[in-house]
């Protein structure tokens, strides 16, 4: 213990000692980054270079962590072959196969709503087919990989304004976070899509109390 603790007041050292605690519960509540199921994919050369030189090329990589930053497109840690682990990896630039690109604002059609959130996997949703409609209208077909949600901002706890964020491999090759209402969900064994154009989003919270 430094010397000048041992000479400060009782009351002063347990201070001290409650605020050491608080801003280690604080750190503890602040998500920033979290594991999600580890996925093989491929990072374009270009994102390792600052997007300087080898554009068209790709580099294998394992996705093993999501990062969240407010206004920020979702982001992603990932691990090289050659042993170099790369931090705040924009969604447009990973994807499970060599492909082309696909512009930032159809890979997502939301940034991060602020640093904190929960990455879950739906066993329900577990490589489902999945079609989803972009910014620019076409529908892009792919599987599900797992889900982004918010929480502890205004807007994650408004009714019309909450979204998830599921994260889908395009059967084209490029990763894209979607909302639900951007989505239509494929099984054959019991779904026929069918989504009824007059839904509306829920403007209302409900309570008991």
């Amino acid at each position: 213990m430094p010397f000048q603790s041992l000479l400060a007041p009782r009351s002063l050292r347990k201070r001290r000692s409650v605020l050491l605690i608080q801003s280690a519960a604080t750190c503890r509540n602040v998500t920033l980054v979290a594991d999600t199921p580890y996925v093989e994919a491929f990072v374009r050369r270009e994102f390792l270079y600052d997007e300087a030189a080898h554009v068209g090329e790709f580099v294998p990589c394992v996705v093993f962590g999501f990062r969240a930053e407010p206004a920020r497109a979702p982001m992603f840690q990932i691990m090289l072959d050659s042993g170099a682990q790369w931090a705040r990896v924009p969604i447009h630039k990973l994807c499970s196969k060599p492909c082309e690109p696909l512009a930032l604002e159809q890979s997502s059609w939301w940034d991060s709503y602020g640093y904190e959130f929960a990455v879950h996997q739906f066993a329900f949703l577990k490589n489902m087919t999945v079609t989803a409609m972009g910014r620019d209208r076409v529908i892009r077909q792919g599987k599900y990989l797992f889900t982004i949600d918010w929480m502890k901002t205004g807007w994650s706890e408004t009714p019309d304004q909450h979204k998830n964020h599921h994260v889908i491999a395009l059967d084209d090759g490029p990763w894209i976070a979607y909302p639900n209402n951007r989505l239509v969900w494929h099984d054959p064994s019991w779904i026929e899509p069918a989504p009824d154009r007059e839904w509306r989003t829920p403007t209302r919270s409900y309570s008991v109390e």
